[in-house]
This record gives C-alpha cells, sequence and structure tokens, in this order.
C-alpha cells in the first residue's frame, strides 16, 4: 500500500503539482474546503497544513505524520482533535526569509533611506553620513532556525551578536549566550533587538515594560516571531517616550485592530506577518527531504516538543 498524503491549504494545488513530481510513489490528494477533503480524510496517514478544521482532523484515524507548513505551531499543539501519537513537524524554511526582513529595515535605518526618498522628490541633494554595522551589538531573543540565521547574516555584517535561548550554551554565529532570566543584562548592551520567540507559557509577555526600557535611546526593536511574547500595552508606552524605534510584524491581536495608537507612531513600522511567507518550493523541497527521513526511518527536521511547545 502506497502512503496517502493530504495537502489542506487554500494553494493545495500549487504543492500537489510539485509533490506529484517528486514523489510519483505517494498517493496525494489536495484540498482547499471541508467537503473537498471528506472522501477520503479517514485514509491518509500524512497531512501537509496549516490550519485544519478540528472536524476534519477528527476524522484523520490512520494519521501517523502531520507535517505542518508553520513555524509556530501553539494552536495546534493544543487541539484535542490531534492525537498525541501523531508525529509533528514544523517548517524550518523561513529563517533566510526572516533575516532578509531583519537586515532590510537595520539598512533602510542605517542609510537613511527615507531621507533620501523624500530629498528626490524635492530635488535636493543633502548627503548623511550613514550608520556602519560593523561593531554594532545586535541581541536575539530565541535562537531557532531563523534566530540562527539571522544570527550568522549579523556576523557577516561584522556586528557583534548576543543571544538568549532557554538553556544556555554555545550557538554558532553567536558571541555571548544568556538565559531568560539574564535579559536585563543583555538588553542595555544592544543597539538592534531581534524578538524572533515562538509562544508558550514561558514566552508570554516575556518582554515587559522593566525590559523594554533598558533599550539604549536609539536602538531598533523587532518583534517577528509572536505578538503576546511582548507586553503590547507596556511597549506602547516605551516607543511614546520616542526612546526607540520599532519594526513589528507580529502583535497580541492579528489583524492588528485600526484602533491601535500604532498604528499613529512615527518611531513604528507595522507589516502584516509578512517576515516569512510560505514559499510552496520550499515547502515542498523540505518535505519531501523529511518524507526521505521518515521512510528510512530517520530523525525528522523541525521534530516539535509538545511538552515545550515548539
Amino acid at each position: 500500500m502506497p502512503h496517502r498524503l493530504l495537502i489542506y491549504h487554500p494553494e493545495a494545488k500549487i504543492y500537489e503539482q510539485i509533490l506529484l513530481k517528486r514523489l510519483p510513489d505517494v498517493e496525494i490528494h489536495s484540498a482547499v474546503r471541508t467537503e473537498e477533503a471528506i472522501d477520503f480524510i479517514e485514509e491518509i496517514d500524512i497531512l501537509l497544513s496549516w490550519h485544519i478544521p478540528d472536524d476534519l482532523l477528527r476524522r484523520a484515524k490512520r494519521l501517523v505524520w502531520f507535517s505542518s507548513m508553520a513555524a509556530g505551531n501553539e494552536d495546534l499543539i493544543r487541539k484535542p482533535s490531534l492525537s498525541e501519537s501523531v508525529i509533528l513537524t514544523k517548517a524550518t524554511v523561513y529563517g533566510e526569509m526572516m533575516a532578509e526582513y531583519v537586515f532590510s529595515y537595520i539598512l533602510y535605518f542605517a542609510r537613511s533611506l527615507s531621507k533620501y526618498f523624500e530629498d528626490q522628490r524635492n530635488r535636493v541633494c543633502e548627503p548623511i553620513r550613514p550608520v556602519r554595522l560593523r561593531g554594532k551589538t545586535m541581541g536575539i531573543v530565541g535562537l531557532g532556525s531563523a534566530g540562527k540565521e539571522i544570527a550568522k547574516q549579523g556576523k557577516q555584517f561584522g556586528m557583534d551578536v548576543l543571544g538568549v535561548r532557554r538553556i544556555p550554551g554555545s550557538v554558532e554565529h553567536v558571541d555571548q549566550v544568556f538565559g531568560p532570566n539574564d535579559l536585563e543584562k543583555m538588553i542595555p548592551l544592544l543597539n538592534y533587538l531581534v524578538v524572533v520567540l515562538p509562544l508558550t507559557p514561558e514566552t508570554y509577555h516575556l518582554l515587559g515594560e522593566k525590559e523594554l526600557s533598558l533599550l539604549r535611546e536609539g536602538s531598533l526593536l523587532f518583534n517577528i516571531g509572536r505578538g503576546r511574547t511582548i507586553d503590547e500595552a507596556a511597549l506602547i508606552r516605551v516607543l511614546k517616550t520616542k526612546r526607540i524605534k520599532a519594526v513589528l510584524d507580529v502583535f497580541e491581536n492579528e489583524p492588528l485592530p485600526r484602533e491601535s495608537e500604532l498604528w499613529g507612531m512615527e518611531n513604528v513600522i507595522i507589516t502584516p506577518h509578512v517576515s516569512g511567507i510560505n514559499i510552496p518550493e520550499e515547502i515542498c523541497e523540505e518535505f519531501v527531504r523529511n518524507y526521505g527521513r521518515w521512510v528510512r526511518g530517520e530523525p525528522l527536521i523541525g521534530l516539535v516538543d509538545r511538552e515545550k511547545g515548539y
């Protein structure tokens, strides 16, 4: 019997076309809506998806492996409809893209691009000495696959890179690793703070007003992990002092409510959770490699520890 795979996603057909060429021995089905999956959901042993309705997931009685397209799976982990016996993996392909996002905005400010755009419109030539990244200090809270890639890029720019992880230890491209209880030691040292954490009970509001107030004047804060890892009300209070700037891709409630004060702040850039976006070719490439590991009985890429929450 061949393995049976269901792809459940708004762009499921695109994924199906790619995987039919790469995995000809797998029986592949795709569905965008629940009614499209009803006829075969009970027969599948692999599910490639992001968000799937509970009533559909409960029908997957033979499911062995749920390959999530998401990097953060806090909602999926809590689903009672997902049996604890099912292997759960997360996507780990977003690191490079998220690093590109971070450094695009770091360079935007370091090279005063908004000023030059305005000068061009006004036909003015007034050069500004750029801020060099070499010698600046970046702190990364969350040293998973994305955090490690951001650290790697930081070192390529000649930056000093500090980091925070649940259990301190040596991490490639990171000069010093702190534990979560040492945030107050690390934050005052930084020019740039990048928060790229999963949401767990331990990371909820990990950064509050006390921690955010320790940022140097003129420093730049990123949140590209989960919005609820930062106390948003406290962040707004700190931003109102205009001592720091922030680039925010995630929020406590998404999409960001129209009444949020963040929209009107001149020292804030808001993006709609786009620092890491699904690219079907990249998701499928990782899935194919993981499928090969699965059939050979080898450890899977991105295996989720449900106790830890990531």
